[in-house]
Parts: structure tokens; sequence; C-alpha cells
């Protein structure tokens, strides 16, 4: 990814912009959950007591504002990032046969100001990736990027899985596993939509395989869409000057490596 000054405040990986978003009832309520679950993240990794409010406000939507399940939830997220992230970023030399690949292209924002990333499946070879690669360090590297992509004030991504030309040396239900698994323990409550067009009926079979390891929260941001709707169902959440040209709409796509990021890399 290039870097772009733009003065937008993230700290990698923990929490994103600094705001107050949720509904989690009212503001007492949320601030003395939160209170809370700084009280316990001092006892369990006292290294990130001082994390911010917005970033444990997420956790505890992901746990259904459950304090103790969030409080070790984030805890286990934070000593997996020091362990497998020491540099708050995956460098794009660890990824390199991935991105090599340009399967994953990120431009463009929605009418709420999330990220848009891209993902054409027929570019992913199943039988020459790297799994710990594909497992540890690419997803991480994904998310990031889009969540340094967002417009200020948001914290969620949108996604459009694109399955056109899928065949079945695409076909990775492990790895799929593997980054709906990803998002769900270590980028909670980040994935705003995922529409997968062009869905072929060799889909279905690998698909049954991963639904049941996907969260029903995730599973209710998952949109499949028809091909005859794909622009129409698009245009209800992007505006078209923000739609990839290949779904009716006018901007290019953007290998994720190639796109102009702001405050990219991280800095520790």
């Amino acid at each position: 990814m290039e870097a772009l000054e733009d003065g937008k405040n993230l700290e990698a990986g923990t929490g994103g912009v600094r705001t107050g978003i949720g509904d989690m009832g009212s503001g007492v309520m949320q601030q003395e959950s939160v209170l809370q679950m700084r009280d316990l993240i001092a006892k369990l990794d006292p290294p990130s007591k001082d994390v911010d409010d917005a970033t444990l406000k997420r956790f505890l939507r992901a746990r259904s504002n459950k304090v103790e399940k969030a409080g070790k939830m984030f805890a286990e997220h934070q000593k997996w990032r020091r362990t497998f992230v020491p540099l708050g970023y995956i460098p794009e030399e660890e990824v390199k046969n991935e991105l090599e690949a340009k399967k994953v292209f990120l431009q463009g924002h929605d009418k709420v100001g999330r990220s848009i990333g891209v993902i054409l499946a027929c570019k992913h070879d199943a039988y020459k990736r790297n799994y710990e690669e594909f497992k540890r360090k690419y997803p991480d590297y994904l998310c990031l990027g889009l969540c340094f992509f967002l417009k200020p004030g948001h914290e969620k991504f949108t996604v459009i899985l694109d399955l056109k030309g899928l065949k079945y040396k695409n076909l990775d239900p492990r790895g799929w596993i593997s980054i709906f698994d990803f998002l769900q323990a270590y980028y909670p409550e980040r994935l705003g939509r995922l529409f997968i067009v062009h869905v072929p009926i060799i889909f279905w079979g690998a698909w049954k395989i991963v639904n049941p390891f996907i969260d029903k929260v995730t599973k209710e941001k998952i949109i499949f869409v028809d091909d005859k709707k794909i622009e129409s169902i698009l245009l209800e959440e992007i505006e078209k000057d923000q739609i990839p040209e290949t779904y009716g709409g006018t901007l290019g796509l953007v290998p994720i490596q190639d796109a102009p990021t702001p405050n990219w890399p991280p800095r520790s």
C-alpha cells in the first residue's frame, strides 16, 4: 500500500478512529461497561489498560455487551498481535506470494464512509498458497489496509466477493474458514457488509462446509446478489462513482498494495 498523509489517527489493529459508535443502550450503560472492561483488562493484559473507548466498545458489541467475554477476547487479541504482528503491521515482503496474485483490490467508499474492498476469487489458487501466510499474515494485511482506508469517524468496511470464473482449484473451504475465524477473533465489528456476486453452482458445496463456522452477527452482514441485480443492489449502498466499472460504476480496480492508503505503514 502506498502512503498518503491526511492526519487520520488510527492505532494499528487495536481500535481505529476514536469515536463513540454503537447501540448498546443508554450512554450511561455503555460507559459503565467500558469502565468495567477497562478494569478487567488492567488485570488480564496490563500493557493495554489505556486503549481507547471506541476499541473496547467494538469488542463489547462483538460479545453482546458481556464484559468478561469481551475483556478476555480483547486480551487474547492484544497478545496475539504482539506475538505475530510485532511491527504493528505486516510488511509486504511477508505476503509477497498473495500480493503477486493481485486478487484483492481497495478503492472507494460506500455512502456511509466505509472503505470498499473487492476480492476476485478466481485468482486464488488453493493448491499454491502457503497456508500459514494465508492464515496468519495476509488477513491482517488486508483488514488493516481496509481500516486505514476508512473515512474519518467510521469503523467498518465493505467487501465485494466476486466468484465469477470460479473453478475447483479456487475452492478453499479450509482457507475461507480461517479468514472468517480471523475476522471474528481479531477484527470484530469491522465488517459492515459482504456482497457475494456471480455465484456459480460449484460454490455451494464448499459453502456448506464453511457456513457453520460463521457466527450469527457476521451472517447477517452477508448478501448473495443475483447476477441481474448486481448494479441496483450495490447502488443502494454505494454511489455510482465509487462502484468499480465491472459492476456498472465508474471506478477502476486498484490492487490493495497500490492503493494510496493514509498513514501507511502504521507507526508503531
